[in-house]
């Protein structure tokens, strides 16, 4: 992306509040490009991705 969105931080940060107080999952689609905001809580755990994997997106 070449541009910064036109969005506050706070702008962000009610939309993630209103989804999640919703029981829904923020998504914002840009192009062809889908962001989905989740609350870490739901998040998978970090972990080490092995390079001899092959990785499905």
């Amino acid at each position: 992306m070449t541009r910064a969105l036109a969005l506050t931080e706070r702008q962000i940060t009610v939309l993630c509040r209103g989804a999640a107080k919703a029981g829904h999952v923020a998504e914002v689609k840009i192009g062809e490009v889908v962001v989905r905001l989740i609350p870490k809580a739901d998040a998978q755990p970090e972990r080490i991705i092995d390079p001899g994997k092959d990785i499905e997106l």
